[in-house]
């Protein structure tokens, strides 16, 4: 499953479920985003997530404070549980036989820095998007 970001220029930004929703969190974890928000950005094919461009800016300017403060160096990930790791991501094999307890969602769930810068340049230069 994949999210489109549509900027107010037209420029789409391309990302995945596994990279969005710890983004999503961290934005949370932030207060930059409420539950509603939370909600509305992470529901996907819909168009329901609206950020304007006073609000995008306010991402933007977050991500690179967050970045800034907690030294995430280029290689590292921001795991589910907005932690940070410099593990390579292990591959998850999904088989009939996976066992729901098999799958650690903590690792499943991790962006890396460099998504985070492009997604904090995105927000500067939007004048806000859409989610789809």
């Amino acid at each position: 499953m994949s999210f489109i970001l549509r900027s107010k220029q037209g420029r789409e930004l391309q990302i995945n479920a596994w990279n969005w929703r710890p983004t999503l969190d961290l934005l949370a974890s932030e207060r930059l985003l409420d539950p509603d928000g939370h909600a509305r950005l992470g529901a996907n094919g819909c168009g329901a997530g609206i950020v304007d461009g006073a609000m995008a800016r306010r991402f933007a300017d977050g991500i690179e404070r967050w970045l800034t403060s907690t030294g995430m160096k280029p290689g590292q990930r921001l795991l589910g549980d907005l932690t940070l790791t410099s593990r390579a991501r292990a591959p998850i094999v999904f088989s009939p036989g996976l066992e729901p307890g098999e799958v650690d969602s903590t690792e499943l769930y991790s962006t890396t820095r460099e998504w985070l810068v492009a997604f904090a340049d995105f927000c500067r230069h939007s004048n806000g998007f859409d989610v789809y």
